[in-house]
Formats: C-alpha cells, sequence, structure tokens
C-alpha cells in the first residue's frame, strides 16, 4: 500500500467517523449548523463527483475519496432537515446570497460542460459554503457554540493530509488547490469556534476578563 492510499484510507474512516458524530450531535440538539451551508456543500460535492466521473482519467483512490466526501454530506444535510420536522427554515439575507452564487456557478458548468468554468466554479461553491457558518460563529452569543470543534479540527487534519500528499506526490498543484483552500476554511472555522469558546467562558466565569452571568 503505498502513501496516496493509506492517505486515502486514512482520510475515509476519519470522514465516516466525525461524519457519524456530527449527526449524532445534531440529533441530539448539542450543536445548530447552519443548513445553508450544508446544501451549498451538497452542491460542491455532486458538481466535483459528477466532473471527475464524467472525465477519462479515472483514480479507484480518488473516486472513493469522492464518493465518502458526497455520502457524509449528503448523511449531514438529511439529519438536518429530519431534525427540522417540519418547521420553516430560515435563511439570513447572507444565506440567501451564498445559495444564489451556488446555483448560479454550478448552472454555469452544467451549461458549458468546459472544465475550466467546472474547476472555477466548484471552487467558488466550495468557498462559500463556509460563509453561513462563519457568519453563525462571528455573531456569537451566550451558550454553546453551533459547531463542534471536533469536526473542524478533523477537517484540519484532513486538509492538511491532502496537502502533504499532493506536495509529496506529482506536484499536481492545480489538484492541491482543493485541499489548500479547505484547510485555510476550516482553520478560520477553528479559530472562531475557540473565539466562541472563550468568550463564553469570560461570560459564565467571574475574574475572566468579562462580566458573568449572576447566581440565581
Amino acid at each position: 500500500m503505498n502513501v496516496s492510499t493509506s492517505a486515502a484510507v486514512i482520510v475515509t474512516l476519519l470522514v465516516f467517523f466525525v461524519g457519524a458524530r456530527y449527526c449524532a450531535k445534531v440529533l441530539r440538539k448539542e450543536i445548530s449548523p447552519r443548513i445553508a451551508t450544508w446544501l451549498i456543500f451538497e452542491i460542491g460535492v455532486v458538481m466535483s463527483l459528477a466532473t471527475y466521473l464524467a472525465g477519462s482519467d479515472h483514480s479507484l483512490v480518488k473516486a472513493a475519496l469522492n464518493a465518502a466526501d458526497s455520502l457524509q454530506v449528503t448523511i449531514i444535510l438529511a439529519t438536518l432537515l429530519i431534525e427540522q420536522r417540519g418547521r420553516k427554515i430560515h435563511f439570513t439575507q447572507n444565506e440567501r446570497v451564498s445559495l444564489v452564487i451556488s446555483c448560479v456557478a454550478a448552472a454555469a458548468w452544467m451549461i458549458t460542460r468546459t472544465g475550466w468554468i467546472g474547476f472555477i466554479g466548484f471552487q467558488l461553491v466550495m468557498s462559500v459554503a463556509y460563509l453561513p457558518t462563519i457568519e453563525s460563529l462571528w455573531r456569537w452569543k451566550l451558550g454553546p457554540s453551533p459547531e463542534p470543534m471536533e469536526k473542524w479540527g478533523t477537517n484540519v487534519m484532513i486538509a492538511l493530509i491532502g496537502v502533504v500528499v499532493d506536495i509529496t506526490g506529482r506536484h499536481d498543484y492545480v489538484a492541491m488547490v482543493y485541499p489548500l483552500r479547505a484547510l485555510i476554511l476550516c482553520i478560520i472555522v477553528v479559530a472562531l469556534i475557540f473565539r466562541w469558546k472563550q468568550k463564553s467562558k469570560a461570560m459564565l466565569l467571574p475574574g475572566e476578563g468579562g462580566p458573568h452571568l449572576p447566581h440565581p
């Protein structure tokens, strides 16, 4: 088993493990993710898998990673919709704009079927997908973080593995854009989760540099 295959196996196992934990946290109402993020991720992973399968250069390893990512996103999105139990889903103005941008990018690729449009469109969709979550985390309020550190910290590890594999492999700099973009955005999300936890801790505990809740 070569380095790329070993990395693919590790990443696939991590994807399913943290995905299952994420779904469990959603159902237990321990976190409150933004559905818009996962809707846009769904558009992105479908674009990715369709683009890859439409090409002629197929790799079992890359196909497995694409399929695992697509399955994880689909299951998480389905879990979020089930957790809503028929309640109306509300989107912020920024989320609506993000969804429109993603749909336009996907439509442009579907109409033209041009490789560079698909590549740029996919990167745009996957970048825009983070915006609702970043917005949610930025608008801090007292209470548990809407996103778990475990999930996004693992995403940083997965993206880092992808960057290292690309650097030590064929030096495919175009392919490296995917994990590098994911690494940067996941680090931003992790930093915001850490900020959320620190601000909540400062509010709840006296003597931590900020006001605290009064005792009942």
